[in-house]
This record gives structure tokens, C-alpha cells and sequence, in this order.
């Protein structure tokens, strides 16, 4: 894609942003559990990867990727600030991080509305039987599938990007004059994410096992377990991670 290109996608992936989280913030009565889901979510996620978390290479990686990007995280205040720097970041950015945080948003665009049409469907107390049962009566197995695919390739995507010295250069230096112009928190996002991926050098394991811990979840419910994430959490998430992490040891 041009570099024009690249920052349509960019405004196009914001907008289906706003839009998805306008259409919850109207409806709150179609949407009274989404809050509890994700916060479950964002447990289920520390739970999963807990032995990657303990790893000083992997930790601040697991933050970002797994609790801004994919965890649910509520990011209003700077996606607001982004959609009013684009024009300046299509002067001044490489196409290949426009593209990134082009793919980082859509991420976040699809995570949002998997989660808003799931937290209808829970019925009861919210665990992995009851998670599981919504899932299987949502059904959405092919978008789900596409969904880990754009983990993975966004895991690549963002390793690619830190080999280039350049950029994390160029972040860096942005600092100061986005917290003067208001894009302060933005600036922040986009370097807490180079380096936490620079940080872990090659990131191939990281991505994988996230993208095969994903999928083998997904095959256990479409298969019909009440359990699919018990090997790792055991019959967690609890609220803390440390417990859910030695449950699924014993």
C-alpha cells in the first residue's frame, strides 16, 4: 500500500472505532454485562500467559500487547487524540508504522465488537462454562479464526517495525512537542509499544504462543468444553493472576 494509502486505512480503522463504541455508549441497556466481560477478559488473558508475564524478556510486551491492544482496555482518550494527529503523523511517519497502528486499531475495532455481542449472550455467573456456552451460541468461528490471524500478523508486524532504529528514534523524539500539542498520551502508546517489543529481541515465540494458546481454546469450546483454557488456569481466572497461574499447575 502507498503511503496515502496506508493513512486512509488508518482514519478508516479510527472510524469504525468511534463508531462501535458510540453505538454501545447508546445502548447501554443492550450492553449491561460488557464491563464485567472484559474485565474477566483482561484476567483470563494475565491468567493464560502468566508464565510469559514472569519472563523479565517478555513482560512489558504482554502488557501492551495483551492488555492495550487486546485485552479490552478502555483507550477513548487517546484514539480522540489520534484521529486529530493523523494529518501530521501522514507527514512525518513511515508508511510501515502508519500501517501498524492502521492494523493495531483494527485489532481493537474487532476485539470491541466480539466483546459487545458476547456480553449479550452470558448467561449466570460469568466463568469458562458460561463464556463457552456464549460462544458457541455466537458462532462467529471463521471471524473468530480471522481475529487470531490478526494477532499473529500484527505480532510480526510490530517485530518488523523495531528493527528499524530509525523509528524508535523518531518516537522518541516526538515527546515533547506531542505533550505541548495535547498528543501526549498517544505519543506514550506508540512508544511503549516499540519498546517492549525491541526489548524481547526476536519476538517469534511470543507471537506464537500466543496465536496456538488462542487457537487451541477456541477448538476446545467449538468442541464443546466447559473448560477450553483449563490447562493453563485451571478453573480460573481468579482476580489474582499469581493464584490462577498455580491452580493450573496442580
Amino acid at each position: 500500500m502507498s503511503h496515502s494509502s496506508e493513512s486512509e486505512h488508518l482514519t478508516e480503522q479510527i472510524s469504525k472505532n468511534h463508531e462501535v463504541l458510540e453505538k454501545i455508549e447508546s445502548n447501554p441497556d443492550q450492553y449491561p454485562r460488557l464491563d464485567e466481560l472484559q474485565h474477566w477478559q483482561r484476567m483470563r488473558l494475565r491468567a493464560t500467559y502468566a508464565d510469559l508475564k514472569s519472563q523479565e524478556r517478555y513482560r512489558e510486551a504482554c502488557v501492551f500487547f495483551l492488555e492495550e491492544l487486546y485485552g479490552g482496555r478502555d483507550m477513548r482518550e487517546r484514539d480522540r487524540q489520534l484521529e486529530r494527529v493523523v494529518p501530521i503523523m501522514r507527514r512525518f511517519l513511515p508508511e510501515h508504522l502508519l500501517h501498524a497502528i492502521g492494523e493495531a486499531m483494527r485489532l481493537q475495532w474487532i476485539s470491541m465488537q466480539f466483546d459487545a455481542e458476547l456480553s449479550r449472550l452470558i448467561d449466570g455467573e460469568l466463568n469458562q462454562p458460561t463464556y463457552a456456552a456464549a460462544y458457541r451460541q455466537m458462532g462467529e468461528w471463521q471471524r473468530r479464526e480471522e481475529q487470531i490471524k490478526l494477532i499473529g500478523e500484527l505480532g510480526e508486524l510490530l517485530d518488523q517495525t523495531v528493527r528499524r532504529r530509525m523509528i524508535r528514534t523518531l518516537l522518541k523524539m516526538m515527546h515533547g512537542p506531542a505533550v505541548a500539542a495535547g498528543f501526549g498520551e498517544l505519543q506514550s502508546f506508540l512508544v511503549r509499544g516499540i519498546e517492549s517489543f525491541a526489548a524481547m529481541g526476536d519476538a517469534s515465540e511470543f507471537v506464537e504462543t500466543i496465536v496456538t494458546r488462542e487457537r487451541e481454546a477456541l477448538a476446545e469450546m467449538r468442541n464443546g468444553s466447559d473448560w477450553p483454557f483449563e490447562r493453563w488456569m485451571g478453573q480460573g481466572p481468579f482476580e489474582d493472576s499469581a493464584n490462577a497461574a498455580s491452580a493450573a499447575q496442580q
